[in-house]
């Protein structure tokens, strides 16, 4: 998993979502105006933060706007600044929005929901690099990028009447679309995973497998909210599940679509065609890595090595090759002799589960069952990250 994966949490190994990964990299060092355009929840604000952190303006201010909650009688003031008694509460001058983010970024969320006057002194902005604080008529210089962000259709806002064409115009110059989880739903066992490591982790709880067949519910279900719909169901799910594991069971019980029959409302099919097959058979392998009924299972499955033990030695060459099958076409366990050392092994194994829980040493060690000062060592050891 590359770093702006795990640093900004845009996950998943679809084409459609490594396609948006490569054009952030892309125009990220640029200072071209960029727009994103996804439905709700499906984390145009990550894609946002990694744009100016990749930048050369990382170092300056990223000021976040939300352009739909900020009434239309003050909206201006707020991006732009005002003069003290230019209006009523007016008290004192005050820097916007744009003079704030002046050597950094400004993301304009909602975009599309900006009014349509105030639309042309944004674009004076883009064009000049200037703004005028309202009750002032002397504009003055900025040097901000600006990022927009909508899930509205612009260009039939154009048609409508609701959006100025020219703007738009001036904004598309890059548009990164960020797809719906519809149309990434292999995706969606690797950020259920991601989500249930990350709220773990930061509140410092066991962490709690999902089995094949719950993540196969979930897998099926249709996220209308998208990313940050699917982000609150496993966090709700972690807090009000008391099992150590996420069982096919809660995922209905939580999805609330579970028939006395055993039939599954239409909004959650269970599919039975051969891709389905794939997927299940690729989520039993990757969980045959972190799965455990308690804790003596998983150690005795990753412990620290014997180096003299044979039957240790094999059994983690087995689980080292069985993680790495990646083909859910060709879903085998050879038993064939393994050339690689011991050591060569234990430092792949550790590299794996490194991965498996998104760079937290802690949750290695512990799967490992090894203290985290043995895996610094050994992670200094293999030069692992370097």
């Amino acid at each position: 998993m590359r770093n702006i994966e795990k640093k900004y949490g845009i996950i998943g190994g679809s084409d459609a979502i490594k396609q948006v990964i490569r054009v952030v990299e892309q125009v990220a060092p640029s200072d071209i105006s960029i727009l994103i355009y996804g439905d709700s929840g499906v984390g145009k604000e990550l894609v946002a933060k990694a744009l100016h952190d990749l930048s050369l303006r990382k170092h300056g201010k990223y000021v976040i706007v939300n352009c739909g909650a900020i009434p239309a009688g003050t909206i201006e003031s707020e991006l732009f600044g005002h003069k003290k008694g230019s209006f009523t509460g007016a008290v004192e001058d005050r820097k916007g929005f744009f003079e704030t983010a002046d050597k950094g970024t400004i993301l304009l969320d909602e975009i599309g929901e900006l009014p349509l006057e105030t639309q042309v002194k944004l674009l004076r902005t883009l064009e000049q690099g200037e703004i005028t604080r309202v009750g002032e008529s002397t504009p003055r210089k900025v040097d901000v990028r600006v990022i927009g962000a909508t899930n509205r259709d612009l260009s039939r806002e154009v048609a409508n009447g609701k959006f100025r064409q020219d703007l738009f115009f001036r904004l598309k110059t890059i548009m990164i679309r960020i797809p719906s989880l519809k149309e990434r739903k292999e995706d969606i066992p690797m950020l259920a995973e991601y989500f249930m490591m990350r709220y773990a982790d930061k509140n410092n709880l066991a962490y709690k497998p999902i089995t094949p067949q719950a993540m196969k519910l979930i897998q099926d279900a249709k996220w209308e909210g998208n990313v940050r719909e699917l982000k609150n169901f496993i966090q709700s799910v972690f807090v009000l599940e008391s099992d150590k594991m996420i069982r096919e069971s809660t995922v209905l019980q939580h999805l609330g679509n579970h028939e006395e029959s055993g039939n599954y409302d239409t909004r959650f099919p269970v599919k039975v065609n051969k891709e389905a097959d794939q997927v299940e058979r690729e989520l039993i392998l990757r969980q045959l890595f972190f799965i455990r009924q308690d804790v003596e299972e998983i150690k005795q499955k990753l412990s620290i090595i014997d180096m003299n033990d044979e039957i240790t030695m094999n059994r983690m060459k087995d689980i080292s090759r069985i993680i790495q099958q990646s083909d859910p076409n060709e879903v085998h366990v050879e038993m064939d002799h393994d050339d690689r050392t011991m050591q060569e092994i234990e430092r792949d194994t550790i590299e794996m589960t490194l991965d498996r829980f998104y760079g937290s040493k802690r949750k290695t060690a512990q799967a490992l069952g090894m203290s985290e000062r043995t895996l610094y060592r050994k992670i200094k050891e293999y030069g692992i990250g370097d």
